[in-house]
């Protein structure tokens, strides 16, 4: 048995009794220390973030709080007991606490919660990224004597800013989106951006999104998706954003401030059924606006709720057809845990799609659930390697192996691959070397208007006539 093993009743006496030791030890200098795991506990969790806050405002950046919810723990002390259960724990705050990101400090909040509190984070989406990290470091299998166990969590992220939030504020904030990723289901995540409080003046509640959906508040933009190695704009991918959403008077939203109300009160459905509507049809135009240029595909986000309508594959089918639209420009992407926790009527109304013509694309990557069945029984057309194997491609040899041999898996299994959140030449290069077929990130574009995708074709027929 491998030291990441569950330790015996003796071995786990002794972590107990090294949590002990640091107890007393942290009692001398006034910070608590919770026995089980080592960490501190919620009553340095204020002052954490308070410090963070002044250390991050002086170098403008920001101060990230992520709350951790090892929600299936009860399962685990139901099937192996107690003491396997507090093993599980402890191992997860130690993976936790081991995250190789400068200032971060972790914490036992209580219960099966764990806090993290994180300073410096500079880019606009870092919350979602360290997001991901935690998701990642946490659902990785546990070894539990000759079994493989793997642990639901969901993370409730809320970011500083510039506005004068408290840590309580904080605090509230990052719980609010743990409740929601709750909603959402087992490996999900929401970020509350605390950058925007000041901002708001409204609370979005679901009238005010039916109102959004009513007054085609809701807009699309779209990031480059190009061929490694040469560069070329061969398609994009359409995200959702929420415009000048009157009231509230935040000019442009991102779907982790309202996404999650979308999928709880249902309004997913429709806002969801526009999405395609909408992709379709700008396809269409930028094809008769720029015949020289290469037609473009389009992929779209599909959620679990929209799967779940029994006349999903119908509506599908009769917004292709009404656009004019080739089905096989259109690129469906679905989630691990959406294949997962959907049943036989979401999987028949994929087949169908796919059997039309339409592409099929598994988002994320790696993140969720093994999914090796549904890439074979679905066909899919394509693979979306997560940024968790691309930030730190370049150093790390281990991600390097993980992306080559899902490019080389993908390819005997006739699928393409597309790597996500490229920023750096260095990582395209690479990237390029490890047989990747397409790439986008900030590096390529970040997500634009209609418009700007409409000048980048214009520049690229003008280039080849």
């Amino acid at each position: 048995m491998s030291d990441q093993q569950m330790p015996s009743g003796g071995r786990l006496g002794r972590l107990r009794g090294r949590g002990n030791a640091e107890a007393r030890e942290a009692a001398a200098t006034a910070t608590p220390v919770d026995p089980l795991t080592g960490l501190a506990t919620r009553a340095v969790l204020h002052d954490w973030i308070a410090a963070a806050t002044a250390t991050s405002r002086a170098s403008s950046s920001h101060c990230v709080v992520a709350f951790v919810d090892l929600d299936s723990l009860r399962d685990v002390n139901d099937s192996f007991g107690p003491d396997a259960g507090d093993w599980v724990l402890a191992e997860a705050a130690r993976r936790l606490a081991a995250i190789a990101v400068p200032g971060a400090r972790t914490l036992r909040y209580g219960g099966a919660e764990l806090a993290v509190v994180f300073e410096g984070i500079t880019r606009v989406d870092g919350g979602d990224d360290l997001a991901r990290l935690i998701l990642d470091q946490v659902t990785a299998p546990f070894p539990l004597g000759s079994d493989l166990v793997t642990v639901a969590c969901h993370v409730g992220v809320a970011i500083g800013g510039d506005a004068a939030g408290t840590p309580a504020d904080l605090v509230r904030d990052a719980h609010q989106a743990l409740v929601q990723a709750r909603d959402l289901g087992p490996g999900s995540f929401v970020t509350h951006d605390e950058s925007r409080r000041g901002r708001y003046s409204t609370r979005i509640d679901e009238s005010r999104l039916h109102a959004a959906l009513d007054n085609d508040e809701f807009v699309l933009h779209y990031q480059p998706i190009v061929r490694t190695g040469t560069g070329e704009l061969i398609g994009v991918e359409a995200l959702l954003r929420w415009e000048s959403p009157g009231a509230t008077n935040t000019g442009l939203l991102f779907p982790h401030d309202f996404l999650p109300l979308l999928e709880k009160s249902g309004l997913i459905v429709p806002v969801g059924r526009w999405v395609i509507e909408q992709t379709c049809r700008q396809a269409i135009e930028w094809a008769r606006a720029h015949p020289q240029a290469p037609p473009l595909f389009i992929t779209c986000n599909l959620g679990a709720r929209q799967l779940a309508m029994p006349d999903f594959a119908d509506s599908v089918l009769a917004t292709i057809a009404a656009s004019g639209l080739p089905a096989g420009n259109l690129c469906l992407d679905i989630t691990e845990q959406t294949l997962r926790y959907n049943g036989a009527a979401t999987w028949s109304a994929l087949r169908r799609l796919k059997e039309a013509g339409v592409k099929l694309g598994l988002d994320d990557f790696g993140t969720g659930a093994a999914t090796l069945s549904a890439i074979r029984d679905l066909s899919l057309d394509i693979i979306r390697i997560d940024r968790t194997f691309v930030t730190d491609l370049v150093m790390s040899a281990e991600d390097q192996a993980i992306v080559r041999h899902v490019t080389n898996m993908a390819h005997e299994l006739q699928m393409v691959t597309v790597a996500e959140g490229i920023e750096t030449p260095e990582q395209a290069a690479l990237l390029t070397t490890l047989g990747v077929d397409l790439a986008q990130g900030f590096h390529y574009g970040r997500p634009e208007a209609a418009d700007r995708v409409e000048a980048r074709l214009a520049e690229v027929a003008a280039a080849s006539s």
